[in-house]
């Protein structure tokens, strides 16, 4: 192997590392710096939205950022970048629907940082998608 191949074996193993420490399934509870925000915020969202936020802050803020900005700390390593639920309805892959958002979750999206999320559980990625319709749309 040379070393340009060496390089970006190198490159492409920190990459990787980096996603899996920033993204997907975090037991720990966000930060109590926005925990404030967090909770002044869930006080006015349904139960169920509460429950989604939830999630949404445990499994999707660190690459789409604690308001689905697209802004997460995982975001300046990824390539493409993760979306911003603001966009129009036409830039997300599956829609902006519930159903587009669930089919997302389910089947990540190809040749794209954004994994399946079915290890989350039906209920779960129900909650989940219509916590993200809530923030398309607020």
């Amino acid at each position: 192997m040379n070393s340009k191949n060496i390089i970006i074996s190198i490159v492409i193993a920190l990459t990787s590392l980096v996603l899996f420490l920033n993204c997907g399934d975090k037991s720990e509870k966000p930060a109590e710096t926005s925990a404030p925000a967090a909770t002044e915020a869930a006080s006015t969202l349904s139960p169920e939205l509460q429950k989604g936020q939830e999630i949404f802050l445990q499994n999707c803020a660190s690459c789409h950022g604690e308001k689905g900005a697209g802004d997460g700390a995982a975001a300046a390593s990824l390539n493409p970048k993760p979306r911003n639920y603001k966009a129009p309805s036409r830039q997300w892959k599956n829609g902006n629907s519930e159903a587009g958002i669930l089919k997302t979750l389910n089947n990540g999206i190809p040749g794209s940082p954004m994994a399946p999320y079915k290890f989350l559980g039906a209920e779960n990625i129900k909650l989940l998608a219509k916590y993200v319709v809530h923030l398309s749309q607020n």
